[in-house]
């Protein structure tokens, strides 16, 4: 823990700090509320990050936490590129119009949702454009590392549930500063 590629380092604590910041920056720009940063999330972000060491790109999936959704990127920065995925989801939206409502408020149980944001059955993926502007969202964690093949890897989780001892941005920001310059 604190290792210097490590998601848990001083640099990458500051790098998630930034993405942290960028997410919400462009939840605002759709018109999605900024989201709170959950400590569990933040938590699980970082494992997932570090989970990522052992090359390539990988959901763990080996937890549960209040229905959280979870985008990993590699290698570049990954808010620009999840949201990419917005054009994406304006051709799955021409294939199937049914879709159009769903954008910033998910139904897994409609399965030409599933099928357009996971990029199947034609359909172009769409789901971390889909994940990140989800409305319904309250809290979110983010995580970033730099020990994998593609140089580095950042992890976002968000939840709709269980806001309870989250903090705002500024919080958050403020009581990591805090802590490193301890």
């Amino acid at each position: 823990m604190g290792a210097v590629k490590d998601a848990t380092s001083a640099a990458n604590l500051k790098a998630s700090i930034q993405d942290l910041e960028n997410a919400n920056s462009a939840r605002a720009k759709v018109g999605s509320r900024r989201l709170k940063v959950s400590p569990i999330l933040t938590a699980i972000s970082m494992i997932d990050a570090d989970y990522q060491k052992q090359g390539g790109v990988h959901h763990p999936q080996y937890y549960k936490y209040e229905d959280s959704l979870e985008n990993i990127s590699a290698g570049s920065e990954p808010i620009t590129i999840w949201m990419t995925e917005k054009n994406n989801w304006k051709e799955d939206v021409k294939k199937n119009s049914s879709l159009k409502s769903l954008e910033f408020h998910p139904n897994w149980d409609d399965q030409a949702y599933t099928d357009a944001v996971m990029g199947a059955h034609g359909y172009k993926v769409a789901g971390h454009y889909t994940n990140l502007v989800n409305r319904n969202h309250r809290i979110m964690g983010m995580a970033h590392m730099t020990d994998n093949n593609y140089g580095y890897a950042d992890v976002y989780n968000a939840s709709s549930k269980n806001d309870k001892g989250s903090l705002t941005l500024g919080q958050y920001k403020s009581l990591v500063n805090k802590w490193l310059n301890r």
